[in-house]
């Protein structure tokens, strides 16, 4: 959709039209393109623009919110930051018939009912926008991107005669944000996992049906059912709707085994079996190390992803419950030959600690991702597991004692 998405699959083309002011003739029209979802993670979303199309100056623009330059400098960082600023750019219609050509995705039109009038100001107004000091912005998924920009430009040109419908989506039926990209994630079952991990409990709130318009096809739904004041009269907003360009791909989610839930079931699984079939070998520590390393780094990504980003949604994140850099005190403790009675009571803690979390799943101000559960259930397990090892060995000289005796 917007985001990154767009801009990979334009970056090729995003060539900058010199666009000055001009005279639109009266058969001029504007329409929103509405990119159907892909395969592929950064199309999942689809995408939203503007098409200005005026046959009788042979112009066909389509003006697209969602670019940005890989060449900026620090782009992976700003990126990661929430600091990377995306633009306006304007290329001509032939290349969204070469992208649809090669995605093979479907495009909606929904041609707008403006006067010759409105046409033009909408027209100046994203060519104002166009310009070096005006075309750059902060990007936000959810708030501010190629698909939300496009209200808030109707608004401010058509300003009261332009009255958006906000009511397509009922009051009981509203979704949070998590799970309005959890729909459109679940063909892309890890991507959906990894995303789901990384934001956190501000996007658990329900979505107002303005703010669903950040998915381009709740804009597409929103402007279809909108009015326009026309000589004191509401008219339809949109004037024709119609796939102007249909795809053959469909998006197909792969095999389920391949799926988080299933593959982390399975660690479990062979953690356990692991278990059973070493219990009477000398401990070893390296696979609970490894293990908790990497729950350890989890934990640090997301605590950077919250202090260190401008990213409201990965604030407050409650996997910090669970991943977190803590287990680096595990790590150490696990590396130390002698554990006295102090670290057996520190990991019969731990080990009750992610019962409790797996116990309270559904009462954090959080929806966690259930393909997390067998990864909470892995890490009581392992702290039980190394407990119990910790009694085994702490029993052995007692009864080699009475042994003696």
């Amino acid at each position: 959709m917007h985001r990154i998405r767009i801009s990979l699959t334009f970056s090729f083309l995003v060539c900058l039209l010199p666009l000055a002011a001009q005279s639109l003739s009266p058969q001029a029209s504007i329409s929103l393109l509405t990119y159907s979802p892909g395969d592929q993670l950064y199309t999942t979303f689809g995408h939203s623009a503007l098409r200005v199309k005026d046959p009788a100056q042979s112009l066909d623009i389509v003006f697209n919110y969602g670019t940005f330059d890989f060449d900026e400098a620090g782009f992976y960082l700003k990126f990661m930051r929430g600091k990377l600023n995306y633009k306006l750019s304007a290329y001509d219609y032939r290349y969204v018939e070469l992208e649809q050509d090669r995605r093979q995705m479907d495009v909606r039109e929904q041609v707008f009912n403006l006067n010759p009038t409105q046409t033009q100001a909408l027209f100046d107004f994203l060519n104002i926008n166009l310009l070096p000091e005006n075309r750059f912005y902060l990007y936000d998924f959810f708030f501010d991107n190629c698909a939300t920009r496009i209200p808030d430009a109707l608004e401010d040109v058509l300003g009261h005669a332009f009255q958006l419908d906000t009511t397509f989506i009922p009051d009981n039926e509203r979704m949070t944000f998590r799970e309005l990209i959890s729909v459109y994630l679940a063909p892309q079952p890890w991507g959906d996992f990894g995303i789901d991990l990384a934001l956190g409990a501000p996007i658990d709130i329900k979505a107002t049906p303005r703010q669903y318009m950040f998915l381009p096809d709740y804009l597409a739904e929103g402007l279809a059912g909108s009015k326009i004041i026309q000589q004191g009269q509401a008219e339809p907003f949109v004037r024709s709707d119609e796939i102007i360009l249909s795809g053959t791909k469909e998006v197909v989610p792969p095999p389920e085994y391949t799926q988080p839930r299933w593959i982390f079931t399975v660690l479990f699984g062979a953690f356990l079996l692991w278990a059973i079939l070493t219990r009477r070998l000398k401990p070893s520590y390296w696979p609970d190390m490894s293990l908790l390393t990497l729950y350890s780094l989890l934990g640090i990504l997301l605590l950077l992803l919250w202090f260190a980003t401008d990213h409201q949604a990965t604030h407050d994140n409650w996997n910090l419950l669970w991943a977190h850099p803590l287990h680096l005190i595990t790590v150490v403790l696990l590396a130390r030959k002698e554990k006295g009675a102090g670290t057996k009571l520190y990991f019969l803690i731990n080990g009750f600690l992610y019962l409790g979390v797996v116990a309270f799943w559904d009462m954090v101000p959080q929806e966690y991702h259930p393909a997390a559960i067998p990864l909470v259930l892995l890490l009581a397990f392992r702290y039980f597991y190394q407990y119990h090892q910790i009694n085994l060995r702490q029993q052995v000289p007692r009864v080699s004692a009475r042994a003696t005796s």
